[in-house]
């Protein structure tokens, strides 16, 4: 088989590049090798995401989901903080249904989609020899110009193409049932190391279920967390009583952005936002200017538009996360806050609304420049005393 771009992985990140090559008449083959997965997160997704790709219409006359308009903030010493969203809202999915549907619309652009596990790549050039394996055992060869790794935390091309593979924290979910919810319109997260280690616990309300789950930097902690979770949230909740889940999340980094004519994306990359933790929309964004850089045939623009739009954000993001994660006195003060509605709102422009651009960046670091100083003048003050 030959085409243009081979997508390697079928999730957001790959439907979403497969489509837009298609649209442009390039020629696309992608293979999944589960198309039945479904796989476990908490399938928030900030409308306004949706609409940049002019995909949120369709999505809502096609699919079922929750829409949420409030969020929950439970500090770890402090009142929670209960938030109305202006601007947008979130909306939870199952994400089989999700990522199925990404799939239709690249069928519907002329995608060809195979269920198919890459074995190898045999030729790692400016044009690529790919074996690959259908569910039904048959193996066979794609001759592609460029491949997208679109496949996952566990990226077999990361592995064959031996690149910089992402960090990663693990998560663990399970699903309770919808009479343990008191309100269907709000996402709640919590923060403390008691439950969640360098990350937060969360509930998001499904369409016919509440979406349970907490992260931990070891695999071997995320039970008793769990546990503990769901006796401070919910009281009498057996966690024997429910199937858990548990994946892998990766952690941001600059990385490599291709090698050779291979393009990494979404998790494969390592794309998801520090502190929030949420991967879908910037998932579906490197696709986007991946697919772009291969359109124009430039792939150094891939990186460049990525970094251009991100970059800041991404960077900020990561600096909190490291000052804050790991104390519950620094998660605390660093929350509160966000108390000032016009902390709220710098917060939403970012991650609810998506909205990007110079000026926002002065604020935000002005809103919170004084949190970092003080933490800082702290520690200098403990090493005089030391």
């Amino acid at each position: 088989m030959d085409c243009e771009v081979l997508v390697v992985g079928a999730g957001p990140a790959g439907s979403t590049a497969a489509r837009l090559l298609a649209e442009e008449g390039i020629e696309t083959v992608l293979i999944e090798k589960n198309l039945s997965f479904n796989k476990p997160c908490g399938g928030g997704i900030p409308s306004a995401g949706l609409e940049e790709f002019g995909i949120l219409k369709k999505i809502q006359q096609s699919l079922s989901f929750n829409r949420v308009n409030k969020i929950k903030i439970v500090p770890p010493l402090s009142e929670p903080l209960n938030i109305n969203l202006e601007g947008g809202e979130i909306l939870i999915f199952e994400r089989l249904d999700f990522d199925s549907f990404l799939r239709s619309l690249a069928e519907k652009s002329g995608v060809e989609i195979i269920e198919a596990e890459l074995i190898n790549i045999d030729s790692i050039k400016k044009n690529q020899c790919s074996t690959v394996k259908k569910t039904n055992g048959e193996t066979f060869k794609i001759n592609s110009k460029y491949i997208i790794a679109a496949d996952g935390i566990n990226s077999k091309i990361n592995l064959i193409t031996k690149s910089d593979k992402p960090d990663y924290m693990w998560t663990v979910s399970l699903h309770l049932p919808e009479s343990f919810s008191e309100k269907k319109d709000t996402c709640e997260f919590w923060f403390g190391n008691a439950h969640a280690s360098f990350f937060y616990s969360w509930v998001f309300p499904g369409t016919n279920y509440l979406s349970v789950g907490t992260g931990a930097k070891t695999a071997d902690k995320l039970k008793k967390f769990m546990d503990n979770f769901l006796k401070k949230r919910f009281n009498n909740v057996d966690i024997n009583s429910f199937k858990l889940r548990a994946y892998k999340i990766p952690l941001w980094k600059r990385r490599k952005f291709f090698k050779g004519n291979i393009l990494f994306c979404g998790d494969a990359l390592g794309t998801v936002m520090p502190v929030t933790f949420e991967g879908i929309y910037y998932a579906m964004k490197s696709a986007q200017f991946a697919s772009e850089a291969i359109k124009q045939k430039k792939l150094k623009l891939y990186e460049k538009l990525w970094e251009e739009r991100f970059l800041k954000h991404f960077s900020m993001m990561k600096k909190f996360q490291e000052i804050m994660f790991g104390d519950d006195e620094k998660i605390d003060q660093w929350l509160n806050i966000h108390r000032n509605y016009t902390i709220q709102q710098l917060a939403m422009a970012f991650w609810l609304r998506k909205e990007h651009g110079k000026q926002l960046f002065p604020l935000y670091l002005k809103a919170f420049g004084s949190f970092i100083s003080r933490f800082a003048m702290s520690k200098f003050r403990n090493r005089l005393k030391a």
